[in-house]
């Protein structure tokens, strides 16, 4: 028999204030600020409250105390996407990441990608890691590692201390001197507790089990569960749906662009945050849009193809250096945002002897200058072609560092494996609209929903003769966001595109 598993070790990762912390991080830093809901305060920054503004305030009150105070409305939207910016970079840490509303985001700490093999060490070594990936996308955070999710959220927004640890097993001791507003309680629950004089979380946990469920059934049985520190509940896993943009405000700092240094290191602290969110889905960018907001109105857009897909936000300064260094705009810059158009899986790579991966950097960097400035039509490699006539023998694929991608008959004379085929075909094949602008794939529309393109491999021409159902098609193979991978085809007798199947 396999030993019996423990209750699931969890990292909790709590952004205290979140709708203040969400607005800081936009923008340079801010004066007497507060965070308003319904004509109340939620938050305030440091100079408000010095000026007598306090949470709960109405906001007269508030601009009462103090004159100059900034009010921005509570942004519950702009809230939750900052959170799922945040889980999006932990996805780095570990492979299991949740997003728990409002203000918390939960890691798998047992799974958790770690060299260290004592426990301890490696809890405390993702702990220091994930408050760094915090401090990289704008937020302060606090967290906790416990056993099971419930208790790791506890001691994370109420323990006071920017980390707390609860060894396997200790998950009650801990909880114990905490107010019992420190669990989530359902109201019924809660009610009856204070009634009854309980105030702290050790005196639920003293309290009989069959009391509690007796009396509320299961959600007393589960808070009885919780005080002891048990808590079995799985994470619930996130997965990013769209591709990962960060937004600045310049408020002030920059008046007309007369150069390109002022938006570029705004620039580059959008960067390191979209290669953060990129690198947690292992994914590398392939074209970036950078745009320009104007003041009072207008937009620029700056788009920036890349020589080839990657996460390190130091290649991408170069060529966007290339394309703003004769860019003259008509009004001052008020507001830049960074989104990624194109991505794609990156490949892990293993360094050999002698290898240097500081020429191929270089050499990313050069090429990736080069296609912003010449375009991204002007970088290509040649390959051999089966034409008779030597000058036109050959034919232009797109450029990857190492060279061309090499067929069966080169180098080493090693077969090529057989093409990979779906694990399920659609029956009849469903009907494709290709969109993109410029000329590029940029999405396929498949019943009446658009699926941004992450990757694209192909063509394979397959075609039957002319005795035997005769058909000509060039096959594409689709990694589509929310589809997963799709074997797509373009039929070679009228140009249209069908979804034929699904790799499972």
């Amino acid at each position: 028999m396999s030993p019996e598993r423990g209750p699931p070790r969890v990292l909790a990762v709590v952004v205290p204030g979140l709708p203040l912390q969400r607005v800081l991080r936009t923008r340079p830093p801010a004066g007497a600020l507060a965070v308003v809901s319904e004509g109340a305060v939620r938050h305030a920054t440091a100079p408000a409250l010095a000026a007598g503004v306090r949470p709960g305030d109405s906001l007269v009150q508030a601009r009462a105390a103090c004159a100059g105070l900034e009010a921005v409305p509570l942004d519950d939207a702009a809230d939750r996407a900052a959170l799922r910016a945040l889980a999006e970079a932990l996805l780095s840490l570990s492979p299991v990441v949740e997003v728990s509303h409002p203000d918390a985001v939960l890691l798998d700490a047992a799974g958790a990608r770690l060299a260290g093999s004592e426990p301890e060490a490696a809890e405390r070594s993702l702990a220091e890691r994930a408050l760094g990936l915090c401090r990289d996308m704008g937020f302060q955070g606090r967290l906790a590692v416990a056993d099971g999710k419930g208790v790791a959220l506890a001691l994370a927004r109420h323990a006071g201390r920017e980390r707390t640890r609860a060894a396997p097993g200790e998950g009650a001791r801990a909880l114990a001197p905490l107010p019992l507003d420190t669990l989530d309680l359902p109201a019924e629950v809660a009610r009856w507790l204070s009634a009854v004089g309980v105030e702290r979380v050790g005196a639920l946990a003293a309290l009989p089990a069959e009391t509690l469920a007796h009396r509320f059934g299961t959600p007393g049985v589960a808070a009885a569960r919780l005080a002891r520190g048990v808590d079995p509940r799985p994470l619930v896993p996130f997965a990013p749906e769209t591709f990962p943009h960060e937004r600045w405000d310049l408020d002030g700092e920059v008046g007309v662009l007369t150069s390109a240094e002022p938006v570029l290191f705004a620039a580059k602290r959008l960067a390191d945050r979209v290669a953060a969110r990129l690198a947690g889905r292992g994914l590398g960018a392939s074209r970036l849009r950078l745009t320009l907001f104007l003041d009072p109105r207008g937009e620029e857009r700056v788009d920036l193809p890349l020589a080839r897909p990657g996460a390190d936000a130091g290649l991408w300064l170069a060529p966007l250096r290339e394309r703003l260094a004769g860019l003259r705009l008509p009004a001052p810059v008020c507001a830049l945002d960074l989104a990624v158009v194109e991505a794609a899986e990156i490949p892990a790579e293993q360094l050999a002897v002698g290898d240097r991966p500081e020429v191929a950097r270089a050499l990313d960097v050069a090429l990736s200058r080069l296609t912003a400035r010449l375009g991204e039509r002007s970088l290509f490699a040649a390959e051999s072609a089966d034409r008779h006539r030597p000058e036109a023998a050959y034919r232009t694929t797109p450029f990857r560092r190492g060279g061309a991608g090499r067929g069966a008959g080169s180098g080493d004379g090693a077969l090529e494996p057989p093409p990979a085929r779906p694990t399920r075909l659609l029956d009849p094949a469903r009907p494709v609209v290709a969109l993109g602008e410029g000329g590029r794939l940029t999405s396929l529309r498949i019943d009446g929903t658009a699926r941004a393109v992450v990757s694209l491999a192909g063509p394979e021409r397959l075609a039957g003769e002319w005795w035997n159902e005769p058909f000509d098609r060039d096959y594409y193979r689709a990694r589509l966001e929310g589809l997963g991978e799709a074997w797509i085809y373009r039929d070679g007798r009228d140009g249209r595109l069908w979804l034929h199947g699904l790799f499972d």
